[in-house]
């Protein structure tokens, strides 16, 4: 019993087919793929479509058995939930239409939305003292926000407002700001019940077996990094060095 979100491609989308796809949704698969092999037996992947202010409450109450998207892990939410070790790491930032900067080229002027449930606002508070914020139910409440002139920004991670910009505001010019350094960094992980260290093992074995070869940038994650960020995929987006060497730090385990 997994769930993901719809509202962060190309993490998580839903396809022509009106099906949930993207990277979280093939990170599934390889988990549910692992628990068939290791069971012996053939394993469904029941798939729950979550938002940022309902995935930890349905983990918690042990509705889902695992929730895979762009959930960020913080000591409040460790309070209730576990989290697997980091696939994936980026940066937050604020995207507004070009247009926008021309009369409030700051940032610290703008009036940005963030999805409830999210880790966001507190970065954008700790960075930008005094910006003002509004919370929108998802992302895609967000960017409607945007375009009817509402708000002047989104901020998310930058990987996410770009998937999202092509998808929803396919046909304006978009910047992300700031354009060098992000105002916080973000990992993202699994999130997992709570006491269950059988499971959460279980689950970093499969991401640290994922990432074999992401030193030399080849192997079965570089492969499903490709298929939506590379040159082919949804979203070009390359890795970066640090983003690689974050996540083979995650793997403290002696051979």
């Amino acid at each position: 019993r997994a769930g993901t979100r719809v509202d962060a491609a190309p993490f998580g989308f839903m396809d022509e087919t009106q099906r949930p796809a993207g990277f979280s949704v093939d990170l599934l698969e390889r988990i549910r793929a692992a628990v068939e092999a290791k069971h012996g037996r053939p394993i469904e992947l029941e798939l729950t479509v979550v938002t940022p202010s309902n995935r930890i409450k349905m983990i918690e109450e042990r509705q889902l058995d695992i929730v895979c998207e762009i959930a960020t892990p913080t000591w409040e939410r460790e309070a209730v939930v576990d989290f697997s070790i980091p696939f994936f790491r980026d940066g937050t930032r604020v995207l507004a239409f070009r247009e926008t900067l021309k009369e409030k080229p700051e940032l610290k002027d703008m009036t940005i939305g963030i999805a409830q449930g999210t880790t966001t606002g507190q970065i954008l508070t700790d960075a930008l003292p005094g910006v003002e914020t509004r919370t929108y139910a998802s992302m895609d409440q967000a960017f409607d926000a945007l375009r009817k002139g509402e708000i002047d920004g989104v901020a998310n991670v930058g990987i996410i407002l770009l998937g999202l910009s092509r998808q929803l505001t396919p046909d304006q010019s978009v910047v992300l700001l700031p354009r060098i350094e992000p105002l916080g960094s973000e990992a993202m992980a699994c999130i997992l019940p709570q006491d269950d260290s059988a499971w959460r093992d279980f689950i970093n074995a499969i991401i640290v077996d994922l990432l074999r070869g992401l030193g030399d940038y080849r192997g079965d994650y570089m492969q499903l990094y490709d298929k939506w960020f590379g040159r082919d995929g949804v979203l070009t987006y390359p890795i970066d060095r640090t983003t690689r060497d974050y996540l083979l730090r995650g793997d403290i385990w002696a051979q």
